[in-house]
Order: structure tokens, then sequence, then C-alpha cells
């Protein structure tokens, strides 16, 4: 009978530790992105989704007029970053940080567009209408260029990443990350400015 309880505490011990892995499992993949289903998933199978936590996170659904540009970039940084000559060099996390705000600001400039569209179907527009679509895409071609001008930075790091393996530690690959995610940060400022000139 002694033996029955213990038993019985064992398997409901393992059983509890078994449901709490799968509720962090499913929270952290759930913060990254990955769809309900997914993340309900790991509360009964966590042990087979946990690679999906070393995986960057999926990309959103809306996407932009720069996504093409955007997923190559990304993807040849990754490449790069994951090379075995590029010995310790794990930034996962400022990497999916910025990959994350290009997307975000990619999926603004999609809005836009859409904005351009619907007001421009409506016919002639009047002087105020005209001037505000002006402005708007004045700000929509300086969010683009700064766009542009990080995602020619993250090719920049691709070569930085290159250094690197040649020259040792000397090349500061986590704080040309950041300038970059400052510089995409500072398009909300520009986009002001346009708007207000």
């Amino acid at each position: 009978m002694m033996l029955l309880a213990r038993t019985d505490v064992v398997s409901l011990s393992l059983g509890a530790g078994y449901l709490a892995i799968g509720f962090v499992t499913a929270w952290l993949l759930s913060r990254r992105g990955h769809g309900p289903t997914v993340a309900l998933g790991a509360l009964a199978c966590w042990p087979l989704l946990l690679p999906l936590l070393r995986r960057p996170p999926p990309r959103s659904v809306g996407r932009g007029p720069l996504v093409a540009r955007i997923d190559a970039a990304v993807d040849s940084l990754r490449d790069a970053m994951g090379d075995p000559a590029a010995v310790d060099l794990d930034l996962p996390a400022d990497l999916d940080r910025l990959v994350a705000e290009l997307e975000r600001a990619d999926e603004r400039l999609a809005m836009v567009d859409r904005l351009v569209r619907q007001i421009g179907a409506h016919g002639p527009a009047t002087p105020a209408v005209a001037e505000g679509l002006a402005q708007l895409q004045r700000a929509r071609e300086t969010t683009t260029a700064e766009i542009e001008a990080v995602l020619d930075g993250m090719v920049q790091l691709r070569l930085q990443i290159g250094l690197r393996s040649l020259a040792g530690n000397s090349v500061p690959i986590r704080e040309r990350l950041r300038d970059l995610r400052a510089r995409l940060a500072a398009i909300d400022e520009l986009a002001a400015m346009e708007l207000h000139a």
C-alpha cells in the first residue's frame, strides 16, 4: 500500500513537471510570434516543439513593398552569423529585434500605400486633400530611404563579420546592430519632420 502511494506521488509530480514545462514552452512560443495552435500544442507535446525556440520567429503576415529585400538581407546576415568561421557570434536577440522593427516599418509603408490608393480611387482631390497626399508621399519616400539605408547597413555588417573572422574581436558587431536599430527608431522623427515641413 505504501509503495502504491509513493508511485502515485511520483506520477503526480512528474505529470505536474511535464505540464509546467509545457506551459513555459507555450508561453515562450507565443512570445516569439508563433500561432495559438502551435503554442497550445506545447502543453501536450513540448519536447517535439523545443527546436522552434532556437529558430528565428516566424515572419509577420502583413507584408510591405520592401519585403523581398528585407527577407534577402536578413537571410544573408543569418547565414553569415551562423557560419562556423564566425565563432563566438551569438546575437540572435539583437538581430530578431532589428528584423521585427524592419518588418513593422515595412508594414507601415504598405498601409500608407493602401491609403494613397484608396483616397486616389475617389477621383480628383480637393487642394487640401492633394496637399495632404503630397506630404504623406514625401514622408513615405523619407521612410523608404531610411529602411533601405538600414538594409545597406546589414550588408556592411556581413562584411564586418568577415573582417571579424580574420581579425578577432576587434570589430564591434553588437554595436553596429544597435546603430541600425537606432536608425530605424529615428524613422518616425524624420517622417514627422516631413509632415510638418
